[in-house]
């Protein structure tokens, strides 16, 4: 049953109809046809890494507006994000969990070491070690404006069904693996075996 969509903008009505969900029968069209996932024409607008950065662009304008009156940044939302859900991280796991750059996260690191939100401490079995922590500070920052932000993801992803979500997240990781492997020589052949 298709609902009817009302919206001041005739964007947005575009843009919730092509994410309609689709009949049985072209899903089991879809299903039984082999998809070369390349098309022959280039077109920007054929490829997700377009939606990718589209998505993400807009989302970290509609993020810093939310997390601006809390006094973070998109980039020290991220940091609070990787330490409040594993806390006691190097520079380098932090980076690779918040995709930002080890030089720029050190500066931020050291900006919220200097606001109380992070504390800097080598653990006693390798003094060359750095580890950051949460600081009290920071989880209680982080917790008073994780329901703003939890509502911000609910909006965003607002009409996406728990089984398109899954299969969403499923597609996104086999993505990222794949981006992977093509960064690292050695195992592209393997991909290319395939």
């Amino acid at each position: 049953m298709k609902r009817a969509v009302k919206s001041k903008s005739p964007a947005v009505t575009e843009a919730m109809a092509s994410i309609a969900a689709p009949s049985a029968s072209a899903r089991d069209k879809a299903a039984s046809a082999v998809i070369d996932p390349v098309p022959a024409r280039y077109r920007i607008t054929d490829y997700p890494m377009h939606y990718f950065a589209v998505i993400q662009r807009q989302n970290q304008a509609n993020l810093a507006r939310i997390l601006r009156s809390a006094g973070l940044s998109v980039q020290m939302w991220r940091a609070l994000s990787a330490l409040y859900d594993q806390n006691a991280q190097t520079i380098g796991q932090i980076a690779d969990m918040t995709v930002l750059d080890r030089s720029s996260l050190g500066r931020l690191l050291e900006e919220m070491a200097a606001d109380g939100l992070v504390v800097r401490e080598s653990p006693a079995d390798d003094r060359r070690a750095v580890l950051i922590r949460l600081s009290a500070t920071g989880r209680r920052r982080f917790e008073s404006v994780l329901p703003r932000v939890q509502t911000h993801y609910r909006r965003l992803l607002h009409g996406v069904s728990g089984e398109d979500f899954a299969t969403l997240m499923r597609v996104l990781r086999r993505v990222k693996a794949n981006g992977r492997i093509l960064s690292d020589p050695a195992t592209l052949d393997e991909m290319q075996q395939e």
